[in-house]
């Protein structure tokens, strides 16, 4: 027991010098911080004029608040909190939304990037033939168009029976005869139909039935394939069934012109490849070109091991030879 005392419990010299040091370095540090505040000073920091700062900027948005409460037949927004006054007015009146001047658009709080939008739309022929071709535009959101709904009157196309011939003629509302029809010959339609091939967002989502979830999967579709040469092709589209198809058909129609064209004589693996054209196809057509010389008629292409009958009967419309 003594030698364990003595081998863990003593020290030599040059470790009870060490210890020495040690406690000499403690007691120091304990003495400094206890004295040292009586001899440092505090560094004090003057927030006047940040707090002086805050007065005159919190005095700025309750004169622009009390401002804009002031204002009558007007609907505002409150000042952001980060200080910049944010001013949304808007007026509601009654309104025919079809070629309603862009400042008629603007007093019921459209922003400018809405109404371009909307005269995008008219531009192409779409019109508005009751609410819910409003509420239809994708720049249109919710609460503006409940806002808004009761204020929309839509004048209808008025027919108005000839004395003579057995006709009638279209009255619009601003007065002018748009043209003469013959009940017996002709039927009076009320749509406008969108050729799919250039249709943006804001004409797709007019016809009825398709939203903005449809008219984003078409423009999806439509790049990815080079355009549509048929209507069969929508159905070829995520959630597009028949009924949807049948539906709008009517509303729509498909210029083949429109569509984008790949030379098979000059492209390359990358310029084919589409939905309808996957990597191995594309390079297959491309190596059978740099190997056999140029192709003839597009249906040599069926000379490569990769396109069948159906492959073919796809892809042959955005093919051509230059």
């Amino acid at each position: 027991m003594k030698q364990f005392i003595r081998d863990y419990l003593t020290f030599n010299k040059r470790e009870r010098n060490g210890l020495f040091i040690l406690l000499a370095i403690i007691t120091s540090l304990i003495v400094y911080l206890n004295v040292s505040d009586r001899f440092l000073k505090p560094q004090l920091v003057d927030f006047t004029k940040f707090e002086n700062e805050i007065k005159v900027f919190s005095a700025s948005v309750q004169k622009v608040n009390d401002s804009l409460k002031q204002e009558k037949g007007s609907d505002y927004t409150t000042v952001a909190a980060s200080g910049n006054a944010i001013k949304k007015q808007s007026e509601l009146f009654n309104f025919d939304p079809n070629n309603l001047p862009e400042k008629e658009w603007k007093r019921l709080g459209l922003s400018k990037k809405q109404i371009q939008t909307i005269k995008n739309y008219e531009s192409k022929g779409g019109k508005f033939r009751k609410k819910e071709d409003v509420k239809k535009m994708y720049c249109i959101k919710a609460d503006l168009f409940s806002s808004i709904e009761p204020y929309i009157q839509i004048t209808d196309s008025k027919l108005e029976e000839s004395r003579t011939e057995g006709k009638i003629t279209a009255v619009f509302k601003d007065g002018k005869v748009e043209n003469a029809i013959d009940l017996k010959k002709t039927k009076l339609e009320s749509f406008t139909v969108v050729e799919l091939n250039t249709a943006d967002s804001a004409m797709l989502t007019a016809i009825k039935g398709i939203g903005p979830f449809y008219a984003k999967n078409i423009i999806k579709y439509r790049n990815s394939i080079g355009g549509f040469v048929a209507k069969e092709q929508l159905l070829e589209i995520w959630k597009f069934d028949q009924e949807k198809l049948n539906s709008i058909e009517k509303y729509i129609d498909i210029d083949p012109a429109k569509i984008k064209k790949v030379n098979i004589n000059t492209c390359e693996a990358s310029e084919l490849k589409n939905a309808y054209i996957k990597w191995n196809v594309a390079n297959a057509i491309v190596n059978y070109r740099k190997n056999h010389g140029k192709y003839k008629t597009v249906d040599d292409i069926k000379k490569t091991d990769l396109v069948d009958d159906e492959t073919y009967r796809k892809i042959a419309s955005y093919l051509i030879l230059e």
